[in-house]
């Protein structure tokens, strides 16, 4: 009894710090493992030990062994290092692939000022919506899609800037244009609540399964308690 004990006080350690590392919080790590928040912390506060398929899902999701998951001598520390490392490149990545937006950007505007084209400044409003693209991308693939919404509001309105600003001095009114940004607006803030709901109903379906599931393993033991 004792050492399965210690098993599950270690696995709980190892649970945390790993979540810790990723500076995931509950809600954040259930939704990417497809558990709910309410049973990742029964699971950090010991009140239910996840079963072999949810250790394996852990397991593949933090790129660690099984061993590594139950061992005392699991060098987490070396784990958060590495993964601090990688992030720290993503980030990069993702900076210098918006800054090749800007780079293009103000190589076309040298050569527009070299060739006297008016107007040269304007790549540099074009520039700003084209970085939110950039970012909305790379967000996506690496980041919290979350922020997508904030990404996506700051793509709406940087472009109709950018389209008021260009056609500015042929069309006086043409301030209605912002008018456009509005509707969509409330639009991007309605989708990311109905995403939320969809979050919310999810985890509720998620918290009924594996409620089952629990009764069902506790079933047969207590048919042999009765025998």
């Amino acid at each position: 009894m004792s050492t399965n004990n210690n098993i599950q006080e270690i696995l709980i350690s190892n649970l945390i710090a790993l979540r810790r590392s990723r500076s995931l919080t509950q809600i954040e790590l259930g939704e990417k493992i497809n558990y709910s928040d309410k049973t990742i912390s029964k699971w950090e506060n010991g009140d239910s030990c996840p079963n072999i398929e949810a250790i394996y899902k852990i397991a593949k999701f933090y790129d660690v062994s099984i061993d590594d998951l139950l061992s005392e001598d699991f060098q987490i520390g070396h784990r958060m290092v590495a993964e601090k490392q990688r992030n720290y490149s993503k980030l990069i990545i993702s900076l210098l692939a918006v800054m090749t937006v800007w780079v293009i950007a103000t190589i076309i505007f040298v050569a527009m000022s070299l060739l006297e084209i008016g107007n040269a400044w304007m790549i540099f409003i074009v520039a700003i919506p084209a970085s939110a693209i950039v970012a909305l991308v790379f967000n996506s693939i690496w980041g919290n899609t979350r922020f997508n919404y904030l990404i996506i509001s700051i793509l709406l309105w940087t472009l109709l800037t950018t389209i008021f600003l260009s056609a500015l001095k042929y069309v006086e009114v043409l301030w209605v244009i912002f008018l456009i940004g509005i509707p969509i607006q409330i639009a991007i803030i309605l989708w990311s609540q109905l995403k939320y709901k969809k979050r919310k109903k999810n985890q509720k379906k998620k918290e009924d399964q594996e409620s089952t599931r629990e009764e069902k393993a506790e079933e047969p033991s207590s048919e042999k308690n009765e025998i």
